[in-house]
């Protein structure tokens, strides 16, 4: 359950005003979205129809998310020392390995009887996010699992091309600086040049 919410998700900032509730209606939207191409392989869960319902997913993914951002946010300092074809890869890179996680985390390779998403949308602030330099519209939602429930909160920020999703925080945990993390760690120890093995390994896994 924990791993599926990572992936659910997986910047110079202008500020902007945000009218009250355009968070909660934002997540709404997507949620009822991704509802939907669930429901519809609840009805036909035949190769085809998967197929269909994966690349449409896919798409959603990359309205919601600014990739070529939280790319950048996600590599940190490194990525200013990369050149620019170095960029481009890796940028390509993490399209690619965060459109699939978003479809392997909200749409099911089991049968299912509902498309309904077990999630609650509770409330929304907005609060300065220090670590990325965003002035971020935060979700908060609680996502039911058994006998507890865990805090999920949705980071958004307003981009050239409106409201964008560029984090996930579980239990207070930053998705975002997850992927920090883990690549500075990565490149520290063995370079950027094994980094991008990674990438391309996990990526030709998640493709099989």
């Amino acid at each position: 359950m924990m791993r599926s919410l990572r992936l659910l998700f997986c910047f110079a900032f202008v500020a902007t005003a945000v009218h009250a509730g355009e968070g909660l209606e934002y997540m709404q939207n997507i949620i009822n979205s991704f509802e939907q191409l669930r429901g519809e392989l609840a009805e036909d869960f035949s190769a085809e129809k998967r197929k269909d319902v994966s690349a449409r997913a896919r798409d959603l993914a990359l309205q919601i998310l600014d990739i070529k951002e939280i790319g950048k946010l996600a590599l940190g300092s490194y990525f200013n020392k990369l050149n620019p074809k170095q960029q481009e890869d890796f940028l390509g890179l993490f399209h690619e390995l965060m459109a699939n996680r978003v479809v392997e985390a909200n749409i099911p390779s089991q049968k299912v009887i509902t498309g309904k998403i077990p999630i609650e949308i509770i409330s929304e602030r907005v609060e300065t996010d220090d670590t990325f330099g965003k002035e971020a519209l935060i979700v908060n939602t609680k996502v039911p699992h058994r006998k507890q429930s865990f805090k999920v909160e949705f980071y958004l920020y307003r981009s050239d091309d409106g409201l964008k999703l560029y984090d996930v925080h579980i239990d207070e945990a930053s998705t975002l600086l997850d992927f920090r993390n883990q690549f500075s760690s990565i490149i520290k120890k063995k370079g950027y040049k094994h980094l991008v093995k990674l990438l391309r390994e996990r990526i030709q896994r998640i493709n099989k």
